[in-house]
C-alpha cells in the first residue's frame, strides 16, 4: 500500500474547548489545501471537552468538515462516556472521508492520578478505514511492549502513537522508537505528542511520520501543522551515517565552487558536519561555535572543529564545547602536513584522542601539499590520533598513497566519497573496519555518493555494507564522549541544511 499524504497537528494545550475546536478546523483546511489525506491530532486535541457518549456535537462537527474536505481524522484521545456501560473513558477516534466515525480505541493504561476517573480498555483493535488498518496507542499504551506486541499481530497499515514527553532525550527516545517500529512493521508509524502545559507538566512535542524505518518528516518544539510527502522534506535514510556533511555557514574558500540547491532524494539519519569556509574566516572560534550551535539538541548531528595552523587554542576550546574531532586543509594555507603547526594540531587532537579528518588529493590547494603519503611523519608521531583521509584521495597516485598509509597505520580511516567503487572495495581488503561513508559536500552530493555506495552492496557480505555505511562511524563519532555528553538546545527539523 503506497503511503498517504499525512498531516500531524502540533499545537499548544488548550483547555478551552472553543479555542482548541477552533484550531482543529484551521488545522483541517490548512491541511486540505496541501492535498492531505490524514489527518492526526493528540490527546487531549480538544482540551477539557465535555465528557458525552459519542457522537456529539464536537465530533458532528468535525465529521462534518471531514466530509467536505474529503479528509480521514484520526483523533487523539477524547473525554467520553462508553455508550454501553456508561463509565468514562479516554478514546481516540476515527472519523471517515463521508463524516462517520468508523471506529474507536480505548486508553488501557493511565497514570496513577488518572486510574481514580476513567475505565480503561480491555484490548487493542484495528480499525478499517479506506486508506487500510490503523492502530491507535494512547499514552502509556504507545510504550509498553506488550500491548505492542498485541497490535503488531493485527498487522496495521498504519499506527499511531500519541505518546508525549517532558524533556529532549524522552523526547529522541521516542521519535527512535516510532522510527524502529515502522522499520519492524514495514508500515507507517506516526508519534502525535501533546506541546505546551497539561496538568501542571510541560510537552515537548517532536511529531514524526516513519514509514519502514524511514523518517518521512520530523519536526521539534514548534507549533506545527507537520507534512509528509511534502517535496522539500526528502526521505532520511535510517542507519546510514554521513561522516563529512559540508555546511556552508561560511563563505566557501577561494576557488571551491559549491551548487546549495537541495535535492530530492534521501539523507542520511546521522551527520557529521564541517564547513570548509571556517577555516578561511578572521574569527576561526565564532565559525566553529557557529557549526556546534546547527547539532544542538539534535543526537543525530555532531560537528567537526576547524583545525588551523597557529590557532590551536581555539581547536582546544571548540572539543572542550562538543566538538567529536577536528578537520584540516592545511594546503589552504599553504602549509605542508610535516610542518611545526600542524604538529601542534597533532599535539592537540593526542590529548583529546578524538579524529582528525583531512583532505588529501587533488583539490583547490597546491598539489605538493595534498599528497597522503606527506601525513607519514605526522601518523608515527601521533599514533592515538584516528586521521580520516577524505576522498581516499580521489584519483591515482594519491588512491594508491591513501591505501598505503591505511596498510601502514592503523589509525588511518578512509572516507568514500569521490572514491571510484574499485578502490573503496581494496580499502575493504586492506582495512575494512575502518571505511566510512561519507558524501563529501552538499545535498546533491549525497544522493550521488548513496546511489554509488548502495552499488557495493550486491558485492559484499551483509556486515560489511552495515560497518561502511553505519558501524564504523558510530565506533569513530559517536561513541566518544563529546558525542554522549548532553547539549542543550531543542531538536532541529531533521534535514540537510544548505
Amino acid at each position: 500500500m503506497s503511503v498517504p499524504r499525512i498531516a500531524v497537528s502540533q499545537a499548544p494545550y488548550s483547555r478551552e474547548v472553543d479555542v482548541a475546536l477552533h484550531r482543529v478546523i484551521s488545522h483541517m483546511r490548512q491541511a486540505a489545501s496541501h492535498g492531505v489525506d490524514i489527518i492526526v491530532f493528540p490527546e487531549w486535541f480538544m482540551g477539557l471537552n465535555p465528557v458525552e457518549i459519542v457522537p456529539n456535537r464536537y465530533t458532528e462537527k468535525i465529521g462534518r468538515l471531514a466530509k467536505e474536505l474529503n479528509l480521514v481524522v484520526i483523533c487523539g484521545s477524547l473525554r467520553v462516556l462508553d455508550g454501553d456501560t456508561g463509565k468514562k473513558q479516554q478514546r481516540g477516534l476515527v472519523i471517515e472521508r463521508d463524516g462517520t466515525i468508523i471506529g474507536s480505541q480505548a486508553k488501557i493504561l493511565f497514570q496513577p492520578t488518572e486510574r481514580p476517573w476513567f475505565e480503561p480498555g480491555t484490548n487493542v483493535m484495528p480499525i478499517a478505514t479506506s486508506w487500510g488498518r490503523v492502530v491507535i496507542l494512547l499514552g502509556l499504551d504507545a510504550t509498553d511492549n506488550d500491548i505492542w506486541t498485541e497490535a503488531v499481530n493485527l498487522r496495521p497499515d498504519m499506527v499511531v502513537m500519541a505518546a508525549s514527553a517532558h524533556s529532549g532525550p524522552e523526547r529522541h527516545q521516542l521519535q527512535e522508537l516510532a522510527v524502529t517500529r515502522s522499520l519492524e512493521l514495514g508500515s507507517t508509524v506516526i508519534l502525535s505528542p501533546l506541546l505546551g502545559r497539561f496538568g501542571g507538566l510541560s510537552y515537548n512535542g517532536g511529531a514524526v511520520i516513519a514509514h519502514q524505518g524511514r523518517i518521512i518528516s520530523s519536526t521539534d518544539d514548534a507549533e506545527t501543522l507537520l507534512m509528509a510527502q511534502d517535496p522539500k522534506a526528502p526521505l532520511i535514510q535510517l542507519g546510514a551515517v554521513d561522516v563529512s556533511c559540508y555546511v556552508p555557514l561560511s563563505p566557501p574558500p577561494k576557488g571551491m565552487l559549491i551548487d546549495p540547491k537541495r535535492t530530492l532524494g534521501p539523507e542520511a539519519e546521522k551527520k557529521i558536519l564541517f564547513d570548509w569556509g571556517a577555516l578561511k574566516t578572521s574569527d576561526l572560534l565564532a565559525a566553529g561555535r557557529e557549526l556546534l550551535l546547527q547539532t544542538q539538541g539534535n543526537p543525530r548531528w555532531l560537528a567537526l572543529a576547524p583545525a588551523k595552523p597557529t590557532m590551536v587554542r581555539d581547536l582546544s576550546t571548540l572539543l572542550n564545547e562538543g566538538a567529536v574531532g577536528a578537520f584540516a586543509y592545511p594546503g589552504l594555507d599553504g602549509i605542508s602536513p610535516y610542518s611545526e603547526s600542524i604538529r601542534e594540531i597533532g599535539q592537540v587532537m593526542t590529548l583529546y584522542r578524538r579524529p582528525l579528518m583531512v583532505h588529501v588529493g587533488p583539490g583547490i590547494a597546491s598539489l605538493r601539499y595534498d599528497s597522503p603519503l606527506l601525513w607519514d611523519d605526522f601518523l608515527l608521531e601521533f599514533p592515538t590520533v584516528p586521521v580520516v583521509l577524505l576522498h581516499m584521495g580521489g584519483r591515482s597516485p594519491y588512491l594508491e598513497e591513501a591505501l598505503l598509509l591505511a596498510e601502514r597505520h592503523a589509525q588511518v580511516w578512509l572516507e568514500t566519497s569521490q572514491a571510484p567503487l574499485s578502490a573503496i572495495k581494496e580499502a575493504l581488503t586492506l582495512a575494512p573496519d575502518r571505511v566510512l561513508f561519507g558524501s563529501g559536500g552538499l545535498a546533491r552530493d549525497f544522493a550521488t555518493e548513496w546511489d554509488k555506495i548502495r552499488q557495493l552492496e550486491p558485492d559484499i557480505a551483509p556486515d560489511e555494507y552495515q560497518n561502511v555505511i553505519h558501524n564504523n562511524a558510530l565506533r569513530l563519532f559517536f561513541s566518544s564522549p563529546a558525542a554522549t555528553e548532553p547539549r542543550p538546545g531543542t531538536l532541529r527539523v531533521v534535514r540537510q541544511p544548505s
